[in-house]
């Protein structure tokens, strides 16, 4: 059992320690467990870009696999609004992409917003989850006020590089789990 924050320290600090073989391999496992996702009726899949310096999951091979073998499906990326702690959210096109101060990579510009009531699946960033779907992120609540404004039925499908622990015990009724984590050894899928 862990609380949100041991949950972070420990996966951060475990994140840090790969060396760049493990990071690439345990991408590699993970896009192969990704294909396996039925993704052919969602038109709109959000996904957020990875901060690679912090060994985050790799989602740019994600984008290129579905661009590849899903091209009606739509790729929408958030944008973060810093002082106000909100997303808004853009079709991933031709824009050139840009770092933040945080070194979240974002769409420059702002063309192509994307409503949150197109968005049919959302890949979420994480630092662990449990065996609920509970998950733990960096702690700002970004993506927890996001899911709260989307459609009941939106898929909530986390991206992790490591297993979940047995169980996050500081859950609070504004967290909003997962429907299923994808991670290099399997997909997790979780009961309502």
């Amino acid at each position: 059992m862990y609380t949100k924050q041991a949950s972070r320290l420990r996966f951060k600090f475990m994140r840090d320690q790969l060396s760049d073989t493990q990071y690439h391999q345990l991408n590699a496992s993970l896009l192969r467990n990704f294909q396996s996702l039925p993704m052919d009726r969602i038109a709109y899949l959000h996904t957020f870009l990875p901060i690679l310096e912090k060994r985050e999951p790799n989602t740019f091979l994600l984008i290129d696999y579905i661009k590849a073998n899903y091209p009606n499906t739509k790729i929408v990326v958030p944008k973060s609004d810093l002082q106000k702690n909100i997303m808004t959210h853009y079709v991933l096109g031709e824009q050139a992409l840009m770092k933040n101060k945080w070194g979240i990579v974002e769409p420059e510009g702002s063309t192509n917003q994307v409503a949150v009531g197109l968005i049919d699946a959302v890949l979420l960033p994480l630092l662990s989850f449990d065996m609920e779907g509970n998950r733990v992120g960096y702690g700002k609540g970004y993506y927890d006020r996001f899911l709260s404004e989307c459609r009941p039925d939106i898929r909530k499908i986390g991206l992790s590089l490591f297993d979940p622990v047995d169980k996050i015990i500081d859950c609070e009724a504004h967290d909003i789990p997962l429907d299923s984590c994808v991670t290099p050894e399997k997909i997790w899928v979780f009961s309502k």
